[in-house]
């Protein structure tokens, strides 16, 4: 039992390492995005494509992303490019609006935000 918990462990913390890696390579690929990249990115989670459980668990954590990591004109651009297009889009519009703002949390020890895991 005590090898398995070692080798469970050390699985975990491999996981931990790479997930800390791939949110810095996530950051950084958000920041240099263009508005245009950032829309395309948001097209992926079209309405009549993405439905059910699985929209909200990898939608919302993207959301709390960009609010964290992109600026609050920015924001606002990626909101009027989604009003636009009216009715079916409404709920990524609502979650680009400033009063939607995810509060992501930061322990002061902490090197990254708490963000949602999904």
């Amino acid at each position: 039992m005590s090898q398995e918990l070692d080798t469970v462990w050390r699985l975990r913390n491999a996981a931990a390492v790479t997930l800390g890696l791939t949110e810095d390579q996530m950051r950084h690929a958000i920041e240099a995005a263009s508005t245009d990249d950032l829309v395309a990115l948001l097209e992926s989670f079209a309405p009549g494509r993405s439905n059910g459980p699985d929209w909200a668990r990898t939608f919302e954590p993207l959301i709390e992303r960009l609010w964290t990591w992109r600026d609050a004109a920015t924001m606002a651009a990626l909101a009027d490019v989604f009003r636009g297009r009216g009715m079916p889009w409404m709920a990524v519009t609502h979650a680009l609006t400033a009063n939607q703002r995810a509060a992501a949390r930061h322990p002061a020890w902490a090197r990254q935000p708490a963000f949602t895991v999904v």
